[in-house]
């Protein structure tokens, strides 16, 4: 059976998911990403426009509660982007 060669953007690729998939931000860090105050982060997360994951013990102290998805963050990035050239003119 002959090898099969994986390119370099493959491999790219596999760690981008594995990263989006596995990292989390809190709700300073997402706000930061996204340009918004934590107070509006939370208010995302309960609106169900961003994913949280409980993190009420992290690193054994008590933190705010939850955390930001990566993957979460990147897909209401990409919701919010305006598409210029179908922008009608009002």
């Amino acid at each position: 059976m002959p090898k099969q060669k994986i390119t370099a953007a493959e491999i790219a690729e596999v760690k981008r998911d594995h990263i989006l998939k596995n990292l989390l931000y809190s709700p300073e860090e997402a706000g930061q990403v996204l340009g918004k105050s934590p107070r509006t982060i939370k208010d995302l997360v309960k609106d169900g426009k961003l994913i949280a994951a409980d993190d009420s013990m992290s690193r054994g102290k008590i933190s705010c509660g939850y955390r930001v998805t990566a993957e979460s963050l990147e897909a209401y990035r990409k919701s919010i982007i305006v598409d210029y050239e179908n922008l009608s003119e009002s």
